[in-house]
């Protein structure tokens, strides 16, 4: 069939069947498949596979990988530079089925189980580098190598992968690169902040490590756990020495006062981030009065104090859960846990957690993470309940990302409730916004109430002329919303 035909046989047919060439969606597609590609009948979403024409007349298979207001971020399984500004204009039709050995295969389920297997060798690889035994070469042959150090590298542990794969292989040069980064931004760190904590004690100032500086101890070899940044609880009553103390050491402060911790940043990777607080109490005032008294809770002698290990793991679990209900979080909590709980014995303090998990309402969450964990780091198979979480980790990267943010953000402002009537109220509150909203975002408006009426009709009428298509996008999330 020539190219020139597609677009004809899709709109005369409904779908389009032909054998397709390269090698951009492997593993997914093989030599001498068959594709069933269909006419699309609603708005695509993340990993569809449509089937597109670029501008130069190219013709191009590969999977959504980002949504955005206008166009589609897409992505080759067996590439790893995204292509940006495909729009719906461009797009032919959506991969459905996927013919092989005469057998009709679902191109979503295909792509379920590959994405499956690929979290599930990548925690696999983890979990030997954790316990410091050589990968399984009979399992290693039947990895997907690329794709899972490419989730390794979107989950913050292709250190962790490397010293795991090192056991049995040598290491390509650019994957051995990576690992001897991780150590010595690790160790760049380590000297930093023995500097900077040094002057802390020589002004009095007392500091508690957080985060991946704990964390990364709790691993057997340094650089397994990679780190962005330094988290340190200070005493709220010294942020400006502080300060001063940070920009004598050649860091510049671009956040100061604004936030639950101050942020510090000198070329060119270190970073700081200085909490006078462990939580916002605007975006997350349970888990900020749950740590309110925290440096009261806090164990040591002088300056350095260190959370009991109770109170780091439940940190650990509400830190957790405030990227998942936002932006989503990743894989790389779940090697957290069980490296954290392999180190640490919890036992005398959990009658403690399972009461502050109760009160915060995390019970749920954190038994279903921490099962998770022990299932994978133990050997066992997870269940289908555990599949979806498996995958919803994988789904989100270490830091999450937009897309996940936005489902999240309409899942909780529908409060989990996919009926018409909670839909309905949803609209009704994004075009008449509540007090909190006005006081947040307009407060010129909050203060002169008489405003009001006007601000509820600029408000729509200035989405509709600025970002029509966000509008719609929103209005097709919600529609599309269920529990």
């Amino acid at each position: 069939m020539r190219k020139s035909s597609f677009e004809r046989v899709i709109a005369e047919q409904g779908q389009l069947v032909y054998t397709h060439v390269g090698d951009s969606m492997q593993p997914l597609i093989q030599p001498g498949d068959l594709l069933v590609i269909k006419k699309v009948g609603a708005p695509l979403k993340k990993y569809d596979i449509p089937l597109y024409r670029r501008k130069s007349g190219q013709y191009v298979l590969h999977r959504i990988v980002g949504v955005r207001d206008d166009s589609y971020i897409t992505m080759g399984d067996n590439r790893s530079a995204p292509e940006y500004g495909v729009t719906e204009k461009m797009i032919i039709g959506v991969l459905t089925d996927i013919v092989r050995d005469g057998q009709t295969l679902s191109a979503d389920a295909l792509s379920r189980k590959l994405r499956l297997k690929n979290a599930l060798d990548l925690m696999y690889l983890i979990s030997c580098a954790l316990s410091e035994t050589a990968p399984d070469l009979r399992r290693c042959r039947g990895m997907y190598t690329k794709s899972v150090l490419r989730l390794a590298a979107a989950q913050g542990l292709l250190s962790a992968a490397a010293f795991a794969l090192e056991m049995i292989t040598e290491l390509p040069h650019g994957l051995d690169q990576v690992k001897k980064k991780a150590i010595r931004k690790i160790a760049l760190f380590d000297i930093e902040r023995s500097k900077i904590l040094a002057d802390f004690e020589k002004h009095s100032i007392r500091y508690c490590p957080l985060k991946g500086i704990v964390l990364k101890q709790c691993y057997p070899k340094l650089g397994m756990r990679e780190m962005s940044d330094n988290d340190i609880l200070c005493d709220p009553s010294c942020m400006t020495e502080i300060k001063a103390i940070m920009e004598a050491h050649g860091y510049t402060c671009t956040d100061f006062g604004h936030y639950y911790h101050d942020s510090y940043t000198k070329p060119p990777t270190l970073e700081f981030e200085m909490h006078r607080a462990l939580f916002n109490e605007d975006e997350m005032p349970q888990l900020a009065e749950a740590f309110r008294n925290i440096h009261s809770r806090l164990i040591g002698e002088g300056c350095a104090r260190q959370m009991t290990d109770g109170d780091c793991y439940l940190y650990m679990i509400c830190h957790m859960y405030k990227h998942h209900i936002h932006n989503g979080t990743g894989l790389r909590n779940l090697a957290d846990i069980a490296a954290f709980t392999k180190r640490h014995d919890l036992s005398p303090y959990r009658a403690y957690l399972d009461d502050a998990l109760d009160a915060l309402g995390l019970s749920d969450f954190e038994r279903r993470i921490r099962e998770l964990a022990l299932c994978l780091f133990s050997g066992g198979e997870p269940d289908q309940p555990q599949e979806e979480l498996l995958l919803a980790l994988a789904e989100a990267g270490v830091y999450g990302n937009e897309d996940t943010a936005y489902d999240n953000r309409i899942a909780r402002s529908l409060h989990g409730d996919h009926s018409r009537r909670s839909k309905l109220r949803y609209y009704g509150r994004r075009i008449i916004p509540d007090q909190d909203f006005l006081k947040k975002s307009y407060p010129f408006v909050y203060r002169h109430r008489a405003l009001y009426p006007l601000l509820i009709l600029y408000r729509p009428i200035r989405g509709v002329l600025t970002h029509p298509k966000g509008i719609l996008r929103e209005i097709r999330k919600v529609a599309g919303f269920k529990k």
